[in-house]
């Protein structure tokens, strides 16, 4: 164990937090798996995870996503809010753009 006045670095914070995603994602993994199953079942999400990798700019990934489908802009954007609500993708704000990444978190 560490003594108190030993500084704690930031790779020991990101591996105390990975470490707590793990048990969440032990102590959840039925929830977890029964909504990748959801998200896996919908073309749409499937394609903007794959696509959702931090260089894309909303209106873009939006219009590309749409375009791979066959389904309407609207309806994408409408996935990807979903996506975002169960931290599925994160948005990464970069001066005035909105850029979305596939955070990890059902694979």
């Amino acid at each position: 164990m560490r003594k108190i006045s030993e500084e704690i670095t930031l790779k020991d914070v990101v591996e105390r937090l990975d470490r707590l995603i793990i048990l969440l994602k032990l102590f959840n993994k039925e929830a977890m798996q029964e909504i990748k199953q959801e998200i896996m079942r919908d073309p749409v999400k499937v394609k903007i995870l794959e696509l959702a990798d931090g260089t894309r700019e909303y209106t873009t990934l939006a219009r590309e996503v749409a375009q791979a489908t066959g389904k309407s802009e609207r309806w994408v954007k409408e996935r990807i809010s979903q996506l975002v609500d169960i931290y599925a993708i994160v948005k990464k704000r970069v001066g005035g753009k909105v850029y979305y990444e596939n955070s990890g978190l059902y694979d």
